[in-house]
């Protein structure tokens, strides 16, 4: 492959081909992906769309080296994600991703200066430099004067922001939100979307974003529909 080649694929933040998933009953074989292609340039948010069943989750999870696929490629950054060590996954899912869940996963007896320290302490950072850069990032996604309250002392839209602050201590290059504003009410959800937006405006983190709401879903520079297995872009 030449130079110009190779510097083009690197560009993509996620580079897929032909991506191929089944699950079985038994015997019987039912395909989730059915060839998966998609091209996503870094510094872009990105959006998800498609009906229960229709092989979102199946796919967040393969990016995410949660599952794995049956077949076909996924580049991110350039280097191949599939086949890789169980080693490689951890690696891959501690330095280079974030993920923000719909319901928050956040430890309830923990300020939320103590949560988003989490991901620095498990990489063997210091406490005290954890939580310094924890209380920057609180700060940066508008939560300062939260930082020693826990998570039953906030509201939905506080508990997510937490959220998103621990995905991104570790200053990922890739965020991966699945459902991420489907526990919350609209301005809410719009104030998550902007803090997305800034993610990626702001700190050059690429954002996929799996959702069923319809504004979250055509807010994207790219926007996706899946339909039985199959990706379309809007």
């Amino acid at each position: 492959m030449d130079d110009q080649k190779k510097e083009n694929q690197a560009n993509f933040a996620i580079d897929v081909k032909n991506l191929k998933k089944s699950y079985y009953q038994g015997e019987l074989e039912m395909p989730i992906l059915k060839g998966i292609h998609f091209e996503i340039p870094s510094q872009n948010l990105v959006t998800l769309m498609g009906p229960s069943g229709s092989g979102k989750s199946t796919l967040l999870n393969i990016l995410s080296a949660i599952e794995t696929a049956d077949s076909g490629s996924v580049k991110i950054f350039g280097k191949e994600l599939l086949g890789a060590s169980e080693k490689e996954f951890t690696d891959y899912r501690r330095d280079q991703i974030g993920i923000v869940f719909q319901f928050f996963h956040l430890f309830p007896y923990l300020t939320a200066k103590e949560n988003v320290s989490i991901p620095l302490l498990l990489a063997g950072k210091s406490k005290n430099i954890a939580y310094q850069k924890s209380e920057e990032i609180l700060n940066l996604v508008g939560l300062g004067h939260r930082v020693n309250f826990t998570p039953k002392e906030m509201s939905g839209g506080e508990k997510q922001r937490v959220s998103i602050a621990r995905a991104i201590v570790h200053e990922p290059k890739l965020i991966f939100g699945d459902e991420p504003t489907g526990n919350l009410d609209s301005k809410s959800a719009d104030s998550i979307l902007k803090l997305f937006q800034k993610c990626v405006s702001d700190l050059g983190i690429t954002v996929l974003i799996v959702t069923h709401n319809e504004d979250i879903g055509k807010s994207g520079n790219i926007n996706y529909h899946m339909l039985d297995g199959i990706l379309l872009k809007k």
